[in-house]
C-alpha cells in the first residue's frame, strides 16, 4: 500500500533531510549545552546564541527550556542565583554540576565513538568490504550465519518442528 503524502506542512522525522537535522539536534543537544555550561555559567538566553555562534549559524536551538529543565531535574545542571546580566537585566543562571561533567564526559566519549564509526562506514564506500571477500565467501558466510539462526530459534522454540524447508526468513542478493 503506498505511502500517504503529508499535507501537514510540518518536516516529517524520517524520509526527509529536515526530519534528519531535527532527530541530530535533539541527539546532541544536551551533551552541547553541558559543554557550554562546563565553561562559564549561563542564562538561558546564552545558550542558542552561543550555539549558534560556535556553529556558524548551523545549529540552531529553538525552545531550549526542555533541555534546561531536564538536566536539572537530573541533576546535571543546577540554577543559581539570580543575578544582573551585562544586558542590565536580571537573569537566571545555570551551571553544571559535578553528575554533569561525568555525563558529559560520557556523552563525549559515546558522540566520538559513535562519529568515528559512521564516518568509518561512509569513507569505506563497501571497497574493504569487497576487497577483502569474495562474493562467493560473502553469500557462505550469510548463509551460515541463517543457518545459525534459525538453528537457535528452533531450539529456543520447543513448539517447533523442522520440516526440512531451506528458507531462513531473509531474501539474499548473493548470485553465484
Amino acid at each position: 500500500m503506498p505511502r500517504k503524502p503529508n499535507e501537514t506542512g510540518v518536516p516529517e522525522r524520517s524520509g526527509s533531510a529536515a526530519g534528519m537535522e531535527d532527530n541530530l539536534k535533539k541527539a546532541v543537544a544536551e551533551m552541547l549545552v553541558l559543554f557550554l555550561l562546563n565553561e562559564r555559567e549561563m542564562y538561558i538566553g546564552e545558550i542558542p546564541e552561543e550555539l549558534n555562534r560556535r556553529s556558524g549559524g548551523v545549529f540552531h536551538i529553538v525552545f531550549p527550556y526542555s533541555i534546561i529543565y531536564r538536566m536539572v531535574k537530573f541533576e546535571y545542571i543546577e540554577e543559581l542565583k539570580k543575578r544582573i546580566a551585562p544586558d542590565g537585566r536580571r537573569r537566571q543562571y545555570y551551571a553544571i554540576t559535578p553528575k554533569g561533567r561525568e555525563y558529559l564526559n560520557q556523552l563525549r566519549g559515546l558522540f566520538a565513538q559513535f562519529t568515528a564509526g559512521i564516518h568509518t562506514i561512509l569513507s569505506s564506500e563497501g571497497e574493504q568490504y569487497a576487497e577483502r571477500y569474495s562474493s562467493a565467501e560473502v553469500c557462505q558466510a550469510d548463509d551460515q550465519a541463517a543457518d545459525l539462526r534459525r538453528e537457535t530459534e528452533m531450539a529456543d522454540d520447543p513448539d517447533t518442528v523442522e520440516d526440512g524447508s531451506d528458507f531462513s526468513g531473509r531474501l539474499s542478493g548473493c548470485f553465484i
